[in-house]
């Protein structure tokens, strides 16, 4: 590769990072911290095992706040958490399944209290029901932590494709968004009902 590829990738993965940054939050609970998305006015979404419950705490820009947790589905491992003032730019979603096995992604968080870090890696490949054909999990080669869960990982184009959940065998395992949007969905429905 040549240096002027090299300096052009290194400037926008920079800009991918700022972008990523006013749309990313850290959860404190006294289990420990990960990563959360803003998703709307009030609204993260992060893991269910960063939110187990009890008191929760969102930072974001030096400040925090004190938040609630709105809904959790364990066997899907989100939680959405709601009651703060943190507003940030949502995330373009896009569909998990449209990923090519060597794609690059970029995983986004706060890992062993790091703040604001960026890691990439590619998409190694992408688990599908097998009725529905429907991304389960997206499986990458990217190097996460303690404190990615929740995290978004994101296209080249930063679109979302999935939430960071845990590490199987040294690999990256996400939640896609679109299931991601789906449990939002069904949690706000039922909030409003």
């Amino acid at each position: 590769m040549n240096a002027s590829f090299m300096g052009q990738f290194s400037s926008d993965a920079r800009s991918l990072a700022g972008v990523l940054r006013r749309s990313v939050v850290e959860i404190r609970s006294p289990n420990g911290s990960g990563t959360g998305i803003v998703w709307g006015a009030g609204l993260i979404v992060t893991n269910a095992h960063c939110a187990p419950g009890g008191p929760l705490e969102v930072g974001a820009n030096g400040r925090s706040w004190s938040a609630d947790i709105v809904a959790h589905a364990r066997d899907h491992d989100l939680a959405l958490i709601a009651g703060t003032s943190i507003t940030g730019p949502p995330l373009e979603l896009r569909d998990a399944a449209t990923l090519q096995v060597g794609e690059l992604v970029f995983a986004y968080g706060h890992p062993l209290g790091v703040r604001d870090s960026l890691a990439m890696g590619a998409v190694h490949g992408i688990a599908r029901h097998p009725r529905s054909g429907d991304a389960r999990f997206i499986v990458a080669d990217v190097r996460l932590a303690p404190g990615n869960s929740g995290g978004p990982l994101v296209d080249a184009d930063g679109r979302l494709v999935g939430i960071n959940s845990m590490v199987v065998n040294g690999l990256g395992v996400a939640i896609p968004a679109l299931a991601v949007q789906r449990f939002i969905d069904r949690a706000t429905a039922r909030r409003a009902a």
